[in-house]
């Protein structure tokens, strides 16, 4: 279609200028052919002209594009009737006793088919019909005439039409390839403007936020849901530079990594400029890279995880601490221990661990129920956290079992030792008395057992073990006991086993 729309674009041109060579031609013959006959074959090339100037006329401002067929053959149809008129002057015209007016005439019918073949080579076969049609009477006409002059012009004609033809043929092929050449420019665009709006479509509707920045860090800009999700304006935003020494020094680290490895990485709590709120965030930093494979800038993916983090808070929480009393579990308990038996800083420090449980909680729960059996437990769990220094750490193991880990920082010594007495002693004291349960104070003691042992040179299954059974040998003697592990208590242990609460 587009070959169709160059074959009429400026038609105007190459048919004024035939008419007026065709004019000057016949005036340059006027005395040795009939005036009559001239203008006759003047008026036929004339309105042949027209209907070609009213179909490009009609082409400007029709859609072509349904029929465009229908009009690249009507054009051709026109263009070899124009072809056939000026191949009927070369014979009409062909007057070898006045060689200045049959020069003329091949001067101008050159002309015209030069004209000819620069304007309709978009279609090869079109223009090699109607430079066919108007030279190639002229040229049998030379032979006909049989002189050495008569072909020698024949000749020259001859050649001066395969040269037409070839020059077509050339003239074809650039127009191909500049049209193949313009048709992938075009498709390239617009993919490009497609992936454009399929970008700028993402940008501005990314339940994420998405910020630009060039390669000096600075932000150049950003859409809304990162507004949204920082609680700002745009513009404090937009020219901020993440990599100034006064910008959060995590960020200008992620930015630095994308610049020159091509992606970074933040988390945390985004501190943009004095005096604006921290957000949780995480953000993915990627750089841009140009066609030399050099980073001009980059773009950001950042996600408000302020939710994620209070999710994940919640899990670990349900992971890791018990849901009544709120203490440390089993699971997190044993996992401090052994990690406190792993670390060699630990050699100056003692580290004592006690096992208690409350005595007749089964009665008690029998008794006023299991509601007042939890209220119990929770009041037991917040007289242990009063009692816990900067190291320590209670837990609630299961049922009514709880732990309590505490570190003195001197080595295991006698001194140590009766340090850690004194804190057992106290803090049987404090579990020791009235607590409230169903509206009525009710007196319940517990039975604890402890060890004491170096803190890093430590089994965590064996300390835990050997406090569990210095709280069973405390239960032994009566409860409301507290007994020190002991190494006889093995033996003891081995012959008596354990009471039940």
């Amino acid at each position: 279609m587009a070959k169709v729309g160059l074959l009429y674009n400026k038609l105007w041109i190459p048919v004024v200028s035939g008419l007026v060579v065709a004019s000057l031609m016949l005036v340059a013959i006027w005395e040795a052919n009939d005036p009559g006959l001239m203008l006759r074959w003047l008026a036929i090339l004339g309105i042949i002209s027209l209907l070609r100037l009213w179909l490009a006329y009609r082409f400007h401002y029709a859609n072509p594009a349904p029929r465009h067929k229908a009009w690249l053959y009507t054009f051709a149809l026109c263009a070899l009737v124009a072809g056939a008129v000026w191949g009927a002057a070369g014979v009409l015209f062909f007057t070898p006793n006045h060689p200045e007016q049959l020069a003329a005439v091949a001067f101008a019918m050159a002309g015209v088919t030069g004209g000819g073949t620069s304007t309709l080579s978009s279609n090869r076969w079109i223009a090699m019909g109607f430079v066919i049609q108007a030279l190639v009477p002229l040229s049998v006409l030379f032979w006909i005439e049989g002189t050495l002059v008569s072909r020698t012009f024949g000749a020259m004609v001859v050649i001066y039409l395969g040269l037409m033809m070839t020059t077509s043929a050339q003239l074809n092929r650039i127009i191909h390839d500049n049209f193949t050449l313009r048709i992938g420019i075009l498709t390239r665009e617009a993919q490009l403007l497609e992936s454009e709006r399929r970008y700028r479509s993402i940008f501005d509707h990314s339940p994420f936020g998405v910020l630009h920045f060039d390669k000096t860090g600075t932000i150049t800009e950003c859409n809304d849901e990162l507004v949204k999700i920082l609680g700002i304006e745009a513009d404090l935003l937009i020219d901020y530079p993440m990599l100034a020494a006064s910008a959060d020094p995590r960020v200008a680290e992620a930015v630095r990594d994308a610049l020159r490895d091509g992606t970074g990485y933040f988390e945390g709590v985004l501190d943009l400029k004095e005096n604006l709120p921290g957000t949780p965030l995480r953000a993915i930093f990627n750089s841009v890279k140009d066609i030399d494979n050099q980073a001009i800038g980059g773009v950001a993916i950042i996600e408000d995880s302020t939710e994620r983090m209070r999710h994940e808070a919640i899990i670990h929480r349900q992971a890791n601490y018990d849901a009544l009393t709120d203490l440390p579990n089993r699971r997190l308990f044993m996992t401090r221990l052994m990690a406190l038996c792993d670390d060699a800083a630990s050699h100056e420090r003692t580290g004592v661990l006690l096992f208690l449980d409350m005595d007749r909680f089964k009665l008690i729960n029998d008794t006023f129920g299991h509601a007042a059996g939890d209220a119990l437990l929770v009041q037991v769990a917040e007289r242990l956290s009063s009692h816990l220094k900067d190291d320590d750490m209670a837990a609630r193991l299961s049922g009514d079992e709880f732990v309590m880990l505490v570190l003195i920082n001197q080595p295991l010594t006698e001194a140590a030792e009766a340090r850690a007495h004194q804190r057992m002693t106290e803090l049987k004291a404090a579990l020791t008395g009235q607590y409230s349960l169903n509206d009525q104070w009710v007196e319940v003691t517990p039975s604890m057992g402890y060890t004491c042992f170096n803190a890093v040179e430590c089994d965590h299954a064996e300390v835990l073990r050997q406090a569990d059974l210095a709280m069973y040998q405390a239960k032994a003697a009566g409860r409301a006991r507290l007994r020190r592990y002991q190494s006889e208590m093995e033996r003891v242990a081995g012959e008596g086993g354990h009471p039940t609460s």
